[in-house]
């Protein structure tokens, strides 16, 4: 079983988090690039930011506000709220987004989740469907009016056959029924191209009395894309029952998270005691959710000769190599050729013993001292840097 995520949802209006946090030390609860940072270092798996002003004015607002997200925060997180073109969509993911999310503009226009995945890739396409029950012919819809209390009966009428789920896809926050089943819908996405599906109850949103495993499940078991269950957890156990019982890939909380009634570290504990697979805060973990990782999610490593200091090489680190190093002091890297784990030495014999590790200021380069067994270079070189270049050249040559 893959390991599950973590995922807190930050509401952003105008650049600024709304809904505050109450991180201790936080200096600034509506920065979003501090509260990504938080979160970050708590342990979070990925991050969503829903843009709920989603005006065409404020859009400069928010690419500025991914940018710098993207500069200092290095898990993965999808922006969703106010996207309807490929031109949005390539101007948040260049600002740094890993993922974009659709949701009315996917069901105002189906083939933009089309359009969007053949432009920039399924992985980054992630369609967030949000669901109400449906009951005696009506939808459990909610109102403009304050003071209305239960069924809009006026809302829609339309027979339940045409919902063989018994759930309906809403829109505008659920205040606008769309006629469309939600797990047809679903099927619908994901045959279009979509890579994920970020699946909100409204009728258990806010209520903390646990997700909608119903609903949930319906859509895990008709899709072969993750599903992420949002709405409802309101303890721990939710978190276990949304996964096991929903079937859910991700489970997705606010409020919970962002007022600290549940901390992330404590529920992967738990989940992880209850044999759940999640991946751990380890030292190693926090030390590359730290790490400014380069397009390929790579950071490059130099490694130094311990007893003379003579540069010997460089190559490149994922997640997998630097926990591997850690782990039994040889050096491991990424293989970019090969696009594997590759064990210094391990068809030479010439491995590297780690003495000690050091990171740069900018946190996006690592400095390895070691123990050099033989030539560190393929070419049978003890250093791969032995070609000098001349400076001091004559002129004109």
């Amino acid at each position: 079983m893959l390991s599950k995520r973590i995922i807190p949802c930050l509401d952003v209006k105008n650049g600024r988090v709304v809904k505050g946090t109450n991180f201790i030390a936080l200096r600034d609860a509506g920065d979003p690039v501090e509260c990504a940072k938080a979160y970050n270092e708590a342990g979070a798996d990925e991050l969503v930011f829903l843009d709920i002003s989603a005006t065409v004015e404020g859009r400069g607002t928010v690419v500025d506000m991914v940018k710098s997200v993207a500069e200092q925060v290095f898990i993965p997180f999808t922006v969703g709220g106010g996207i309807r073109s490929l031109e949005d969509i390539r101007e948040i993911l260049n600002a740094g987004a890993d993922k974009i999310s659709l949701n009315s503009a996917a069901v105002k226009d189906p083939d933009l989740v089309k359009r969007a995945s053949e432009k920039f890739g399924s992985q980054c396409v992630v369609v967030a469907i949000d669901v109400r029950g449906r009951s005696g012919g009506t939808i459990r819809i909610a109102s403009t009016d304050t003071s209305f209390n239960g069924i809009d009966e006026s809302a829609n009428e339309e027979d339940n056959s045409k919902f063989p789920s018994g759930y309906e896809v809403v829109v505008a926050g659920g205040t606008k029924a769309t006629g469309l089943d939600a797990v047809e819908w679903a099927k619908k996405v994901e045959e279009l191209g979509a890579g994920e599906i970020l699946l909100t109850s409204l009728d258990k949103d806010g209520t903390k009395s646990g997700f909608d495993n119903v609903i949930t499940r319906m859509v895990a078991d008709a899709v072969n894309i993750p599903v992420i269950a949002s709405g409802g957890a309101g303890k721990m156990e939710d978190f276990y029952d949304g996964i096991v019982d929903g079937g859910a890939d991700a489970v997705l909380a606010a409020s919970l998270f962002h007022f600290g009634e549940i901390r992330i570290e404590d529920l992967k504990e738990y989940l992880a005691g209850r044999g759940i697979p999640v991946r751990t805060l380890t030292p190693a973990l926090k030390l590359w959710q730290s790490l400014k990782k380069d397009k390929l999610g790579l950071v490059p490593a130099i490694v130094v000769e311990d007893s003379t200091k003579e540069v010997l090489m460089m190559a490149y680190m994922d997640y997998e190599s630097l926990e591997k190093t850690l782990q039994t002091k040889l050096m491991h890297y990424h293989s970019r050729s090969r696009n594997s784990l590759w064990l210094k030495g391990e068809t030479s014999g010439h491995f590297q013993h780690v003495k000690k590790a050091f990171l740069d200021c900018d946190r996006d380069t690592l400095l390895f001292y070691c123990d050099q067994d033989g030539a560190a270079c393929h070419t049978g070189n003890h250093s791969c840097f032995f070609t000098e270049i001349p400076l001091d050249e004559e002129k004109g040559t």
